[in-house]
């Protein structure tokens, strides 16, 4: 069955580590290192934004969360609409282009590609849903489009240019418009070579 784990009970340093810990896998997290990679990982700087967003939201400062949301946009065409929960370990290697909208939940050790729109909803939709799901360990790959209350699966892969409108299975890869499934894969973390179990 499909998990989302989310931000809950998490702070910010945390979940930055976490984040941290998708590009250095296995190397101690400190913000030392977090600054050091910011330097050459735009995707680390996004991290933060989206993380202070997070953060802002539960402390109730919506104006701040606003501004990050431009912050996010001027400085790396990135925008994080707020709202969005988005689980620890999240890897954005080419966070330019990304677009999350404000209902959108994501859960552990997610991979956004480049170019992504995640969290567009529905005009039909009733207020409270309508916005898409990715569980824990899925890839969505550049330029992909999630549209309306679909769930992405566990370790699911959504491929570049792919369109998807209905729910994508655990472990399903998909590709197209529409999204179709053209392959199965392991539940495995990128930059990782052993299965999960």
């Amino acid at each position: 069955m499909s998990t989302l784990t989310s931000s809950d009970g998490l702070g910010f340093s945390q979940l930055v580590f976490s984040d941290l810990e998708r590009y250095r896998p296995g190397l101690p997290t400190s913000w030392p290192r977090v600054l050091i990679q910011c330097i050459g990982h735009p995707g680390m700087v996004a991290s933060i934004i989206l993380r202070a967003q997070q953060m802002a939201r539960r402390a109730g400062r919506n104006r701040l969360e606003f501004v990050l949301r431009s912050v996010g946009m001027y400085l790396l065409s990135a925008d994080f609409v707020p709202g969005m929960d988005v689980g620890p370990g999240l890897l954005m290697p080419h966070p330019n282009g990304i677009v999350i909208g404000n209902g959108l939940r994501v859960g552990a050790n997610v991979t956004f590609g480049g170019g992504i729109t995640a969290g567009v909803k529905q005009p039909d939709a009733p207020p409270d849903g309508g916005f898409p799901e990715i569980c824990d360990g899925a890839i969505i790959l550049a330029n992909a489009v999630l549209a309306g209350p679909v769930r992405i699966g566990n370790y699911a892969q959504v491929g570049a240019n792919t369109v998807v409108l209905s729910d994508v299975a655990d472990n399903a890869v998909v590709f197209g418009v529409p999204a179709k499934k053209v392959a199965t894969r392991k539940s495995i973390l990128p930059g990782s070579y052993e299965e999960l179990s």
